[in-house]
């Protein structure tokens, strides 16, 4: 019982949750995909996922129970440093290229990505490097302390370009946006933290101008990334090329309704809307299960996001609340990235929705920064434990 006690249900069980039905619509979306490979394709994709389930319980059991110091330490983050630099450079060279990015290394029966373990090289990388500074952030703000000593953001700047080259911009953005969020959490100036949020507002149009300038300027784009932002514009000016993929996007959603048509009852996985496992999942749980099942969805990825950061808010230990807000980010624009991009609020970036998407590649890494946080609230609740029993 006193090991069951330190476990975080409120974090565990939307994880299982998540998961498990991540599982049951991995299956029910590959079907269009078993009319090309097969009938038994789904069974197969689904059984992968499972499989990748496993690993991540595996995952999460060993950081807990063995490596979690280990993956804090100094060496480590060297040494992961090192096998992402020679993974990027490979899968750039000799990359097996998926929809425009060469970002695969094929291993077996599955793929790695890259550059999605360097979301969590990120997290800790920097959680290592904030808790170095701790005293000379409190005394002197984020900005001197890095300007004095500016030699580690060069990490993140090289794996960054490395990613963008793929090309990969949906990942590098989602890179980029953990590396400010922990940046940001770790500064305690109000003036660091209205000029942020004064840049950023004023990115935001610059942004959107920008995407109309390609759209009317750049209709005979045959890059792949850019042909997304084409038809993220408008879509139905490109409905029979790159718009296809929001247009059917759109009918799945809209023929959903409040409740959906019922499990294993979309039309548009049936070979009408492409990446229906994977980038546009939710889209079919909207056709499924309607406004219902996104709320399902979104409601139990929104209590995770917030744990997370009451986790990072109790803790005095610098490099703990940074492990908690990186992946309270990674999670929050990972879904805001996918969710945005199936009804056109963003571009389509490719990105998957945490622990729902078919991936393995996601599922490790969404695993092993999930047990960094689930640890973390456990050695924060034994040491209230501990203070209370003192008193």
């Amino acid at each position: 019982m006193k090991n069951k006690s330190k476990i975080d249900w409120y974090l565990m069980i939307p994880y299982i949750f998540l998961c498990l039905f991540g599982i049951v619509m991995v299956y029910s979306a590959s079907a269009g995909i078993g009319l090309s490979f097969g009938q038994g394709e789904a069974k197969t994709l689904a059984e992968k996922q499972t499989f990748y389930f496993i690993i991540g319980l595996g995952i999460i059991f060993c950081v807990n129970k063995f490596f979690f110091k280990l993956i804090l330490s100094h060496r480590f983050v060297i040494y992961l440093f090192g096998i992402l630099m020679v993974a990027l450079l490979y899968v750039k060279l000799l990359g097996k290229t998926i929809n425009g990015a060469a970002g695969w290394i094929s291993v077996g029966f599955f793929s790695l990505q890259p550059a999605e373990f360097c979301k969590f090289f990120f997290i800790i990388f920097f959680a290592f490097i904030l808790r170095k500074r701790q005293t000379t952030i409190d005394m002197d703000g984020l900005g001197k302390s890095f300007k004095e000593n500016w030699q580690p953001l060069a990490i993140p700047g090289v794996i960054l370009f490395l990613i963008a080259v793929q090309p990969d911009m949906g990942g590098a953005i989602i890179n980029f946006t953990i590396v400010f969020v922990m940046l940001l959490a770790a500064t305690r100036s109000w003036k660091t933290l209205r000029a942020c949020t004064i840049i950023i507002i004023l990115l935001v149009p610059v942004f959107y101008f920008g995407i109309e300038f390609l759209a009317k300027h750049g209709q005979n784009i045959h890059n792949y990334q850019l042909q997304r932002i084409v038809a993220f514009y408008n879509p139905f000016l490109h409905a029979q090329t790159s718009g296809a993929q929001l247009i059917n996007s759109f009918y799945a959603v809209s023929n959903g309704g409040l409740f959906g048509r019922g499990l294993g009852n979309s039309i548009q996985k049936m070979g009408y809307l492409p990446e229906a496992n994977t980038d546009f999942i939710l889209s079919i749980i909207s056709e499924e299960f309607g406004l219902v099942g996104i709320l399902f969805v979104l409601g139990l990825l929104y209590l995770m996001i917030v744990r997370m950061i009451k986790i990072g808010q109790r803790t005095n230990n610098l490099q703990y609340s940074s492990i908690c807000y990186g992946t309270a980010a990674y999670l929050t624009i990972q879904t805001l990235f996918n969710a945005g991009g199936a009804i056109a609020l963003v571009p389509l970036t490719g990105v998957t929705l945490p622990f729902i998407s078919y991936g393995g590649s996601s599922m490790f890494t969404l695993s092993i920064c999930f047990a960094l946080v689930l640890k973390i609230s456990s050695i924060e609740k034994q040491s209230r434990t501990q203070n209370n029993r003192r008193l």
